[in-house]
């Protein structure tokens, strides 16, 4: 995908190419309005299109930055809207940023170390702002040994677990040890639900942990409380390989991808690639600055503009693109299994068998028919009947997972 056909897939609709500018303009660094939007906007599909991204916060920050031919074509209505739904994630958000000042009180009280990461502190970041980011959940990493003292923290702050069901028994736990990488929890009477994590891909040989928690400090605060959160530059690495193995299938993550990119000197540029590297992440990043380039016009820097043309890396970015416009891309086999498989082949033959491994075993049959570790081996030639099972009605069958945000 070369600069003419980004540019084509920039104007190719007006409604999305409108998205496009606003989401660049609320980079704090983001360029100017490149020129007017081609073509007659439909103000429903446009508001379709902000809700199904999740960016109301950052499309209502631009909307309110003076000049620029995009914001001006829009209607008094349709602004409106779109204020209505960014007071109500200002709200949330709120409500988030308090939830993880407890947290991470709670958690300093215990003496367990824990990493937030994504939600306010990347808002924070990128547009220098809590209220502008939409985030589902409070993100955070914990050591797999502490998992078991998480949980029962957790449950004395009133959260409950929501996936996997309770009780989380220590076999339940050794099992998302073994097989999974994050748990799902929430407290109804705040609104507010918990990820937290032990690994953050399901490939253990993505973005090691020993590294990252070395690095991690509280070199930032919220509401004057200092937060323990991943160092920038392992941010962005995480960043890139959350979005690659997602699919790219919201604009919200690339757009603030791109607000952390924007304005920075195509060295440093560069260097956060270099780094992303060290961390495993050198494929998914390439991806990051091709589909920045592609989408927001943001400059590769010129090292890299050989190894974003590879085939490995157009096809990453046709399937990113295509997600971005599907109606609902969430359970798409593109974005599960496609483009998954596609970044393993552009991280080595190593990431390739990781991945193969990782989906022979479904973590929801480890929940249902625990075994000793001795016998973790079955759980593979177990996958076919235990899904047969549950299809015809199984007994103890537990509820789908939440899905992703």
């Amino acid at each position: 995908m070369s600069g003419t056909s980004g540019h084509a897939v920039r104007e190719a609709d007006p409604a999305f190419a409108l998205l496009l500018r606003l989401c660049a303009r609320a980079a704090r660094h983001g360029a100017p309005d490149s020129a007017a939007t081609a073509g007659r906007v439909d103000w429903e599909a446009f508001l379709r299109l902000v809700e199904r991204h999740r960016v109301a916060g950052l499309v209502h920050l631009a909307l309110g930055r003076v000049g620029g031919d995009a914001a001006d074509a829009v209607p008094e209505p349709v602004r409106q809207s779109i204020a209505q739904k960014a007071g109500g994630l200002v709200r949330h958000n709120l409500a988030m940023v308090a939830a993880t000042v407890r947290l991470q009180k709670m958690f300093d009280a215990a003496g367990i170390e824990v990493v937030f990461f994504k939600g306010a502190l990347v808002g924070q970041r990128a547009y220098g702002s809590i209220g502008v980011k939409h985030g589902k959940d409070i993100d955070f990493l914990v050591r797999p040994d502490d998992l078991a003292a998480t949980f029962g923290l957790l449950a004395g702050e009133g959260y409950r677990p929501v996936f996997p069901k309770a009780p989380l028994t220590p076999a339940k736990i050794d099992a998302l040890r073994a097989f999974q990488m994050e748990a799902v929890m929430a407290d109804p009477a705040r609104g507010v639900q918990l990820e937290p994590h032990w690994r953050l891909t399901e490939n253990r040989r993505l973005l090691p942990l020993g590294p990252l928690l070395a690095a991690a400090d509280k070199r930032e605060s919220l509401g004057g409380v200092p937060i323990r959160g991943f160092h920038p530059d392992d941010e962005f690495a995480y960043l890139c390989v959350h979005g690659a193995r997602s699919g790219w299938f919201r604009l919200k993550w690339l757009a603030d991808l791109h607000a952390l990119l924007a304005g920075r000197p195509e060295e440093e540029r560069l260097r956060l690639y270099r780094h992303a590297e060290t961390r495993g992440a050198g494929p998914a990043a390439l991806l990051a600055f091709g589909l920045c380039r592609d989408l927001f016009a943001l400059p590769v820097p010129a090292a890299l503009a050989g190894p974003v043309e590879a085939p490995l890396q157009r096809a990453m970015r046709r399937l990113g693109v295509t997600a971005l416009h599907d109606e609902d891309p969430q359970f798409s086999i593109r974005r599960v299994v496609v483009l998954p498989m596609l970044h393993a082949l552009a991280c080595g033959p190593r990431h390739v068998m990781a991945e193969i491994l990782r989906w022979s075993v479904n973590c929801q049959d480890a929940l249902d028919v625990p075994l000793p570790r001795a016998l973790y081996f079955l759980y593979p030639l177990l996958r076919g009947p235990l899904w047969l099972w549950r299809l015809l009605g199984g007994k103890g069958r537990l509820g789908r997972r939440v899905a992703r945000p």
